[in-house]
This record gives C-alpha cells, structure tokens and sequence, in this order.
C-alpha cells in the first residue's frame, strides 16, 4: 500500500505513539476501501498478494485483527507446575505473564505494572512468591491483586489497581491465551481436543528443552510452509524417513494402513478420527513403515512412553490451530511449535520438547536423539521461509495458485485469515 496517510498511522502504531484502535480509526474510507478492495480480489485457492507479506499497515492490522482477538497458543501446564511458577511471551506488543496461582489455577495477565506502565517480569519462566515491579515496587499477588504501592495518598484504593487479567483456557495439558475483551468461542476446540489429547498426558510431562528460532519471514508465510508437505520430499529429508505425507489427510479413508491405525484406537476407547473446525485440524496418522517415533532411525528417543498409546499403534496426533501454532504427539515424547509475530517480516518460533516428568536425561533419553529431526527440520524451514520472503518481496511476485491436494491446509489458512480480516475492518468501521 503507498497512501502516505495510512503509512503515517502505521509507524506511529509501530513506534508505541498512539494506541493501535485510534490508528485504525485514523484510516479513511478510501484507504478502508483499498484493504477490502485487495481482500476481495484475492483469487480463490491462489496465494495472497505481496503487500500481505510485507507491508508494515497489513502486519498492524494481522496484530489488531488476528493475535489481540483470538485465541493463542501459550504453553504447557507442565511448565508451571506449581503456585508462583510462571512464563513469559509477547504478542505483538503485549507482554504477557502466565502463571498457576495459589490455589492451583491457571491465570494470564498482561505482564504491566498498573503504576507507570513497566514491564513486571523480563524473565522467559521462573518461580516467585509475588510479582513485584522492579520499577517502584509495587507488589502484586498471584491473583493479580495489588499487595503494596508505597508512598500513595491515603484516598488510594489498591481494588482499583490490579494486574489487568488475560482470558486463560486451559485443554488437555495446553494453554490458550487471549487478549481481547471478548474472547471467540473456545468451547468447540477445547470438546475436540480433551478427546484428541486424553491419552497423551500431557499435564505429565515435562520440558525436556526448547529452543527459540527467529525466521525472518512474515507470520502467515511460516503457517503457510508448516500447512502442506508438497516440499516436504526435497526439503526434509530426515524428517520424511519417518513422517507419513498424505496430502495433508485429505483422503485418509483411502489408506488401509492409516484405517488400521484408526481401529487400533478404537479399540483402546480413544478418539482415532479427524477432529476439525474452522481454525484448527487434528489427526492421527502411522508412522511410515516399522518406524516406532520421529527420530532419524525411527527408534523410541524416549524409553518411557508419554501417555497410553494401544499397543504396537506407532503413530502421531498432528494438530494445528490457527493462528499460532502447530503440534506433534508422539508415543515417547512431545513436541510443541508456537508462532508469534515480531515484524512486517519477522517471526518467533519456539519449539518445545516434552518428554514424561519422571524421564531422566541420560538415563531415559538423550538430547541430541530426542530432538535431532526436529533441529534439522526446522533450520531447513527456516531457510525455505526466508528464501520464499525474499522472492515475494518481488515487484515481479504474482500470487499463483496451490495444489488442491497437496496443499489444501494452506488454502484452509487462508480463507480463515481472510475472513477474520474483514470481519474486523467492517467492525472498524
């Protein structure tokens, strides 16, 4: 987009000078025009168009419209396993604490101090008694509530001044956070994941290890490049010795092997079906031949299981749900992926290891066999993402279309993004 107008709204948003719901009630109906008049000439099944990847108004509005108001992926319960632990990340530019609270429950807070503004914590995960600004001092309780502000006047109320709280849904050992006033409907996802995720335990785990990966790449471009494996055979070598690619499960009832996975679960008593709604996916698929997990020999990393998978049934839960992040259940261990924007053209990913909590490193595992594919997996992406960014950057890039088969998750991605994009501009205005 070049209006000079919208560009000026978009880099004051960018520099923290006004609050992004007046920089959007800055933009006139023409410019309002221009962002429907793009959303609407979008050609069904084809890709978006560049300024979607790479200008700084659109990524303004992907934080506004998509990460402030629905719901994100924040971690495992298993990382605050008691009262006072804590994680930290940002969403676009909202820091934000979550923490498991006195009485055991699970709470999210923006991580602000309500005196002037400071960031609370700085820490990416720890233990505390409180939460206490290192600014000035105040101290917050575990509930959020304001402890101790010194120095006030005797009319302060400290009811008036607690941490402002984070809607905070908790499924099957997972962590959803959302920012908005009024969160969407969380029910639908939460139903089909309690099943999906009931035999993998994942409020048993712990984190083995995690590591951060900055793509430089706009958010959609990474969802889109974990949504197909049309490039998986050229592009992830390792990771297909075990990985079974089928057309992003379109045809599942076609495989035999795949319906004898199924039943196999079935017969335990668990959910062995697609689960799916409008912004996420789940399924269970074998792994290929005598693979038993996702390793580079195919052998456990693990020796003791995750959960309670039916015997000789090697295989994984993959699911995802837009907009953050894309998951892997396997028989011996876990592995978690969550996608947070940073930039126009940049993009947090945060790859997290669980294994189960009485798994001993060393002795249980290995580090460097737990998490090797995965490693390898995602510093090809990283490359494939980055290489995509720059020739969409192009003034010669024009949109093509996708495989129907091989990369129907894309094409799912993008009609939710474009749908919860309109929503939001006509909400605007």
């Amino acid at each position: 987009m070049q209006d000079n107008d919208l560009l000026a709204s978009s880099a004051m948003y960018l520099h923290g000078k006004v609050n992004l719901e007046l920089a959007l009630l800055m933009i006139l109906p023409g410019q309002d025009q221009t962002l429907r008049d793009m959303l609407g000439a979008h050609r069904p099944g084809h890709g978006l168009a560049g300024a979607f990847y790479t200008d700084p108004d659109i990524y303004a509005l992907d934080v506004a419209a998509i990460f402030e108001r629905q719901w994100i992926f924040a971690g495992a319960t298993c990382e605050i396993p008691k009262p006072g632990s804590f994680i930290t990340l940002t969403i676009g530019r909202s820091p934000v604490i979550v923490l498991r609270d006195r009485g055991g429950e699970v709470r999210a807070f923006f991580n602000t101090c309500r005196h002037r503004g400071f960031k609370i914590c700085d820490a990416a995960k720890g233990h505390t008694p409180a939460l206490i600004c290192p600014y000035h001092r105040w101290t917050y309780r575990l509930d959020g509530t304001l402890a101790n502000a010194k120095h006030m006047p005797a009319d302060f109320d400290p009811a008036a001044y607690s941490l402002v709280p984070v809607h905070t849904r908790v499924v099957g050992g997972t962590i959803y956070i959302c920012l908005a006033d009024e969160p969407p409907d969380f029910a639908p996802y939460q139903d089909a994941m309690v099943r999906q995720l009931a035999p993998h335990k994942l409020e048993t785990a712990k984190v083995a290890f995690e590591a951060d990966l900055v793509e430089y790449g706009n958010w959609k471009m990474v969802m889109e490049n974990s949504r197909e494996c049309y490039h998986c055979a050229t592009g992830h070598g390792e990771l297909m010795r075990t990985f079974l690619d089928i057309y992003d499960f379109a045809n599942p009832q076609d495989s035999q092997p795949i319906q004898d996975y199924w039943n196999k679960w079935d017969a335990a008593g668990y959910e062995s079906r697609i689960s799916e709604g409008p912004n996420y996916r789940a399924a269970r698929l074998p792994l290929t031949g005598s693979s038993k997990s996702i390793t580079m020999d195919g052998k456990p990393a693990v020796k003791r299981p995750l959960g309670d998978a039916p015997p000789d049934a090697y295989g994984s839960l993959r699911w995802v749900h837009y907009p953050s992040t894309f998951n892997h259940c396997i028989n011996d261990y876990t592995v978690l992926v969550r996608m947070l924007p940073v930039g126009p053209e940049e993009t947090l990913v945060t790859t997290k290891f669980l294994v189960d909590a009485e798994a001993v490193e060393g002795v249980d595992y290995d580090l460097d066999t737990l998490t090797k594919v995965w490693t390898v997996t995602n510093d090809q992406d990283k490359a494939l993402v980055e290489r995509n960014q720059i020739g969409v950057r192009s003034s010669g890039y024009r949109p093509g279309p996708y495989s129907p088969s091989l990369e129907a998750g894309i094409i799912k991605f993008i009609d939710w993004y474009r749908t919860k994009l309109g929503e939001y501009l006509e909400r605007a205005h």
